[in-house]
C-alpha cells in the first residue's frame, strides 16, 4: 500500500507501507497520512520502537485477520 506523506525538507511525497518503520527511525518524515487522518511525528500518538503500543502495521494486519 502506498500513502502520503512529508519529507523532514517539507517536501510530499508516496511511500510504500514497508518502508514506514524504516523512515520513522531514520526521521525522515515530518508527517504521513493513516485512515482516520493526518499523523505528526512527534506530536501525534505513535506506537512506541519496541512495539508495546500495538506492533508494526504488519503484526497488527496478522493479527485482525486471526480474529475474524
Amino acid at each position: 500500500m502506498i500513502v502520503p506523506a512529508i519529507f523532514s525538507n517539507a517536501s510530499p511525497t508516496f511511500v510504500r507501507t514497508e518502508e514506514l518503520d524504516e523512515l520513522l527511525q531514520k526521521k525522515a518524515l515530518l508527517a504521513f497520512r493513516r485512515a482516520d487522518g493526518w499523523v505528526m511525528v512527534g506530536v501525534d500518538e505513535m506506537r512506541d520502537p519496541g512495539g508495546r503500543r500495538g506492533s508494526s502495521w504488519k503484526d497488527r494486519k496478522t493479527l485482525s485477520r486471526d480474529r475474524s
